[in-house]
């Protein structure tokens, strides 16, 4: 007969803060060796200071300017649609390689295309309307490779719905990307998450606040790159996958993209009740990517026609 199990107490108050301290009590050693360490070189030290403070105050300017209202912005309920798109890497490769950019700047500029028609299907204007959206990007250091956990930040990428010519939209992505790219957005959030080992819970809690404000982004849009070569299972070839994000609080639309074996596949989650035409999103996709690829061709690319097509499901 199987003994009954019976699970440990919940922690009290005082056994947490035993924890803590005991974790804390752990940290000044870690950061003494780092301070010996930095003494041999204090001009480097010194730029990175500087260039963690520039990202930080860059975290709090983005924090005094929310992102726009919109109808994905809105109380959701415990329901979800999804929605699935199929598109192939080439088509996304012959697209940069005409007109600049990268893989994931055509991504975000085919997503843009589709939420334009569906704010105008809303009837939202977007002349001088630019959507952000939230772009985990990681900040693991070379020496945190290998440990448990994730160190992710949160990036504000943009959806320029306001141009309605599909090689503008482009190369307006391309330039908001790469001053992203610029700014010391990502070394602010790695700073934020560095501090937090000595931050008391109400600091760490408006840190945190402040790196992933909800009112900061409209949806989120996560690139996954995955391997380019079929994988197996007994034997069995894994022909897709579908990636699936999820939806923070008061937003309707979450968009996760893994390209696999020369495709990229489109995960769309939506409220159930605030996206009831999600699988028209998902066209939108479709049909932005195919007038890219069109205009790319029209350039001198090569005569193929983009192989995309959807699966919708509830």
């Amino acid at each position: 007969e199987h003994e009954r199990w019976t699970p440990q107490p919940e922690p009290s108050q005082v056994d947490l803060i035993a924890e803590g301290v005991k974790g804390f009590a752990r940290t000044p050693a870690e950061v003494a060796g780092r301070v010996l360490g930095a003494l041999g070189r204090p001009r480097d030290i010194a730029g990175q200071a500087l260039e963690a403070a520039e990202g930080v105050g860059e975290i709090v300017w983005a924090g005094l300017n929310p992102a726009p209202e919109t109808p994905l912005n809105v109380p959701i309920g415990p329901h979800r649609r999804f929605v699935g798109v199929r598109a192939e890497l080439r088509d996304f490769k012959l697209v940069k390689d005409t007109f600049g950019g990268t893989v994931n700047d055509v991504v975000l500029t085919a997503v843009s295309g589709s939420l334009r028609e569906f704010l105008g299907r809303r009837g939202v204007r977007c002349e001088g309307l630019e959507l952000r959206a939230l772009v985990p990007v990681s900040v693991r250091t070379k020496e945190q490779h290998g440990q448990l956990g994730n160190q992710i930040a949160a990036m504000r990428g943009p959806l320029p719905v306001y141009v309605a010519d599909p090689v503008a939209r482009l190369r307006a992505v391309k330039a908001g990307m790469d001053d992203l790219k610029r700014s010391k957005q990502a070394v602010g959030a790695e700073a934020l998450a560095s501090v937090q080992a000595f931050a008391p819970p109400t600091v760490l809690a408006q840190a945190s606040r402040l790196n992933f404000s909800t009112r900061l982004f409209n949806l989120i849009v996560t690139n996954v790159p995955g391997p380019q070569f079929p994988i197996y299972a007994r034997g069995r070839e894994m022909q897709d996958v579908f990636p699936v994000a999820f939806l923070p609080e008061d937003h309707a639309l979450a968009i996760a993209i893994m390209s696999y074996n020369g495709k990229v596949n489109f995960g769309l989650l939506g409220d159930y009740d605030a996206v009831p035409d999600l699988q028209e999103i998902g066209d939108g996709i479709e049909q932005a990517l195919a007038e890219l690829v069109a205009l790319a061709k029209k350039r001198g690319g090569p005569k193929e026609r983009p192989k995309a097509r959807s699966l919708s499901g509830r």
